[in-house]
């Protein structure tokens, strides 16, 4: 790939974002600047001289970062500096969503998915959280480019190739059960990266969560329409109302606590609790 990259580790506090970053053209001038000037020569690698690569001019770099210029944009809007994915800002917005979402719970919070272009499959990628004062659109418009990178990030394959023309649609707060079970009544709403007023809300009061595997895990999905109703009939819970049949488990379980006692007695005992009448003669 033309763009460069960064591996990073874990922020120490516990900032859930993906293990690795794209570093944009104007970081990569200000890493090549610190090297010495180039020569116009061949440099020996220090592993006894075995391996020679050629310098590259001034010229040559400009065309490089010229041409990784051209294909970073890749039809985005420039990102502002504290919104821009870097450890710095990855970090605060993860501090003021966990800031936010303790001081007004889940009602200030949504979830946030990204779909596969071209698919019905919708990614869970992270949560945002607001003050009361913020609107969802305008607190996932303001926040979009770390949304954005961090679902092609998170999802290398499917939303990668994607970065800057990706879709952002969320839901209610803690509503993944939901989403699920596929209730109708849950319908993700898509957001727009140019909703009104959302660039002069400070980043202090808006937060971004983003998600992350361990161990593993394939990642959260829901299959969607177009219109963010689920593809898919609703899956009907358990209903505990419903009498089903015992299990081997259950069988033992059971003829554990009968032993040694009256079944007469236990059934009486029983009836009492369910507020029958029980005949002791």
């Amino acid at each position: 790939m033309r763009l460069a990259y960064s591996l990073l580790g874990l922020i120490a506090t516990g900032c859930a974002f993906s293990p690795w970053i794209a570093i944009g053209p104007a970081q990569l001038r200000s890493q090549i600047a610190l090297l010495p000037p180039p020569r116009h020569e061949a440099l020996i690698s220090p592993s006894r001289r075995r391996a020679p690569a050629l310098a590259l001019s001034s010229k040559d770099w400009d065309a490089i970062l010229a041409e990784d210029d051209d294909s970073n944009q890749n039809g985005r809007i420039p990102a502002k500096p504290d919104m821009q994915y870097n450890p710095r800002n990855i970090q605060r917005q993860h501090h003021n969503f966990v800031a936010i979402r303790e001081a007004g719970g889940p009602e200030v919070t949504n979830d946030v998915y990204v779909p596969e272009p071209n698919s019905e499959v919708f990614w869970f990628v992270g949560k945002v959280a607001r003050i009361s004062d913020v609107s969802v659109e305008q607190v996932i418009a303001r926040q979009w480019p770390l949304i954005e990178q961090h679902a092609a990030n998170l999802r290398p394959i499917e939303l990668y190739p994607s970065r800057g023309r990706l879709e952002i649609w969320y839901a209610p707060g803690d509503s993944e059960m939901e989403v699920a079970y596929n209730r109708p009544d849950l319908v993700l709403q898509k957001a727009f990266r140019d909703a009104e007023g959302a660039d002069s809300i400070k980043h202090n009061l808006i937060g971004f969560q983003g998600e992350m595997y361990q161990g593993g895990e394939e990642g959260f999905r829901t299959r969607r329409k177009s219109d963010g109703s689920p593809v898919k009939p609703e899956i009907q819970s358990p209903n505990a109302n419903e009498l089903q049949a015992p299990t081997e488990d259950d069988m033992e379980r059971l003829e554990k606590e009968l032993e040694g006692k009256d079944i007469n007695e236990v059934y009486k005992e029983q009836q009492r609790r369910y507020g029958n009448k029980v005949d002791d003669d």
